[in-house]
């Protein structure tokens, strides 16, 4: 009983640790349920997975690269029905930025990612909302022709509900309707709906062709009122909403023509510039010196780059400057041995582009001092990484060759998450000055961006520790099991011998004692040579069981008998040998699918048998008998039926066949019940459970290890 309240409670937990991990797993799997992170959260590189770009945190996000196809995704999500706004500042009035929603599969390119856009676009007050799977399909552009200026903070709105998106997009200015009139922002807004969307996906930023800034990024789940309250729509699409309206009319046309021609005029290489590598020709000071190049580097130094060389230039002021952007600079030149820069230099920003491919070198290269400040890309191994007030120093070695890098930390990395042992490839620019270098590195490399190549390896001696002490447990475990395994072999022994030693008890010495008994009856006999011979035969009868029965227990601990068929047929045999070519009609049945059976189940129904056989053919006289088997996952039903004689069960209880039956079935946990009446014939039925455990145990040897067929 108590076993049985035990295993109850154990299924009880069990449950109710399943039923805990379903409601766990699918909380987490419902995009509804998920934490959406607050406009703090938003602020912190480590809310964000970059896709190219140049990205910085803060209140405002900033991406100070032109690409096309610069993205900014969440960690957080997916997410189904949402609300996304921001406000967005473009640099580049050709250029686009805005919000991204429900993305999926995001990679670096343009178009790489399966999701929505929502764009607005300065340069002809356009907005425009569509979907990429890897390619891009407008759903939607609206204009606001009337708008003087794209200069300020657009405000961008998507809810997603379904698929059904209302779009809302404030510009900074509206126009003026007279002298004294102030400009106020105007909306543009609409609801589409788009059969087969996408469902979920993550939400980000994403700017083409220009630089951008982000500020009070908002997000929150979404419903049916929300795109009731987004546009003046009542919530239903228009029909302007449905299709792409058409192209612009011919006065804005003009206009745009003439913007795009003062942008082509601004992009013109000016004359006078000096090529970089002119003036490395000897050293010395040259004042008046104009060069024009691209922005490689802007912290610590500002590096340009050209198709002949590199320089370091200080301006005589601050300048707002970023990767790509090709700049005039026109000072006093300082040429010496290792370096040239140019001091007291005027900047000025001739127009901004992508950043330009880096250089593929190794440590090698940047040892000999071919490359050094050039726009280079660099691999090796990460020693350490230190987080400093200004940013981040690592120290790596690549190949022989040991050198350091330094960078503040930014979207594509935080120091503090990268492990030793790490491959990285770093890009940026090298340097060998000792206010950089400390005279302890041959080089360092001035970062912008870093890309984890593969993991620490997992032979590290941490981890090789922890496997050697993985198998000193292992190996433990095995031995304290193995002596466990050990014990329970020497009980089964210890218990099969005590079974045994009883069997013997209850058959062979109670023969013994009783031809014993015979032979000193016989001996002692003094009323005749008749009742002398009396004695001996009743000696020799008991001989013949004694023999019978030692035959009956060596043939029960025989492994043969351990499958049903087999015990069927070893009765049938036992019993067509007991009739001894008389009339009796043996027959047998096997119900269920064969199977073997646990050894003390196997030898109590096979001894069961044995006795019901002898009973059914010495006392009852039987002519036919019937030996049955029937067998299910959880149970074994053992009986055997004749014709005899019968009898009355109550009055022959305590008979030694019948308690022996008994006291066999009571070992194995089993019920014997016997069926008789005069006239009628008997049946002896035995029921007895098969524990799941043990029958799979069992199963589990015969296949590893089957009984050999006798």
């Amino acid at each position: 009983m108590k076993l049985r309240r035990r295993h109850a409670v154990w299924l009880l937990l069990a449950t109710a640790a399943v039923l805990l991990i379903s409601a766990a797993f699918f909380v987490q799997t419902d995009p509804q349920s998920k934490y959406l992170p607050g406009e703090n959260e938003l602020s912190r590189a480590d809310a964000w997975r970059p896709r190219g770009g140049t990205w910085s945190g803060g209140n405002p996000v900033v991406n100070t690269s032109e690409e096309r196809g610069a993205k900014l995704i969440s960690r957080a999500g997916p997410f189904a029905d949402i609300k996304l706004e921001a406000d967005v500042q473009i640099a580049e009035p050709f250029g686009d930025a805005g919000l991204l929603l429900r993305t999926s599969d995001e990679e670096e390119g343009v178009d790489a990612y399966h999701g929505y856009y929502l764009s607005v676009r300065p340069v002809d007050a356009t907005w425009e909302f569509g979907r990429a799977d890897f390619g891009w399909r407008p759903l939607i552009r609206k204009a606001v022709p009337r708008a003087q200026t794209a200069a300020g903070w657009f405000h961008l709105q998507i809810v997603a509900v379904g698929c059904r998106y209302a779009i809302s997009v404030t510009f900074p200015q509206a126009p003026f309707s007279g002298p004294t009139s102030t400009p106020v922002p105007v909306t543009s807004s609409a609801i589409i709906d788009q059969p087969g969307c996408l469902t979920k996906g993550h939400f980000g930023l994403r700017s083409q062709h220009t630089s951008a800034q982000w500020k009070n990024i908002r997000v929150r789940h979404a419903s049916t009122k929300d795109l009731i309250a987004t546009t003046p729509l009542n919530g239903q699409p228009d029909d302007e909403a449905l299709s792409i309206p058409a192209p612009p009319l011919t006065r804005d046309v003009a206009s745009t023509t003439a913007a795009f021609a003062a942008e082509a005029n601004r992009h013109a290489f000016p004359p006078g510039a000096s090529p970089i590598q002119s003036t490395l020709m000897s050293p010395g000071v040259y004042p008046n010196t104009t060069i024009q190049g691209t922005v490689i580097a802007t912290l610590p130094l500002l590096d340009v780059q050209d198709d002949t060389g590199t320089l370091v230039v200080n301006p005589d002021s601050p300048v707002n400057v970023k990767l790509g952007d090709v700049i005039r600079a026109e000072g006093t030149l300082v040429s010496e041995r290792f370096r040239i820069h140019l001091n007291d230099a005027k900047v000025r920003v001739l127009w901004s582009d992508v950043p330009i491919p880096p250089l593929a070198v190794n440590a090698d290269e940047l040892t000999g001092g071919t490359y050094r400040g050039r726009f280079i890309e660099l691999e090796g191994t990460l020693i350490s990484a230190n987080t400093t007030s200004e940013g981040y120093q690592l120290l790596l070695r690549d190949r022989e060759t040991t050198f350091s890098a330094v960078g503040s930390n930014n979207f594509h990395l935080e120091a503090n998450s990268l492990r030793p042992g790490s491959r990285l490839r770093l890009q940026g620019t090298a340097t060998s000055l000792s206010e950089f270098t400390h005279d302890l590195y041959p080089f360092i490399v001035v970062v912008n961006r870093i890309d984890v190549i593969a993991p620490p390896p997992w032979w590290s001696p941490e981890h090789i520790a922890l496997a050697i002490a993985a198998v000193v447990a292992l190996f433990l475990a095995a031995q304290f099991l193995l002596h466990r395994m050990q014990q329970w072999h020497l009980r089964a022994i210890l218990k099969e011998r005590e079974q045994l030693a009883y069997e013997m008890h209850d058959t062979l010495s109670q023969s013994f004692t009783g031809i014993a008994y015979q032979l000193e009856a016989a001996n002692l006999e003094r009323r005749g040579e008749s009742h002398i011979r009396q004695h001996i035969q009743n000696a020799l009868r008991m001989v013949h069981l004694s023999h019978r029965e030692a035959s009956r227990t060596i043939a029960a601990l025989r492994p043969q008998f351990r499958d049903a068929a087999a015990i069927l047929a070893a009765l049938r045999a036992s019993a067509l040998r007991m009739s001894d070519g008389g009339t009796l009609e043996v027959t047998t049945q096997l119900r269920g699918k064969n199977r073997h059976l646990p050894i003390q189940i196997a030898d109590a129904l096979y001894r069961i048998g044995q006795e019901a056989i002898s009973n059914a053919m010495q006392h009852a006289e039987a002519k036919c008998l019937e030996i049955g088997l029937s067998l299910t996952n959880r149970d074994v039903e053992f009986s055997v039926r004749d014709n005899g004689r019968g009898f009355t069960p109550k009055e022959s209880t305590g008979t030694l066949g019948l308690s022996g039956m008994r006291a066999r079935a009571d070992r194995i946990k089993a019920t014997l019940e016997i069926h008789s009446l005069p006239g009628k014939g008997t049946t002896i039925l035995v029921k007895a459970q098969l524990r799941l455990a043990g029958s799979l145990l069992y199963r589990l040897r015969a296949t590893l290890r089957p009984y050999p067929e006798s």
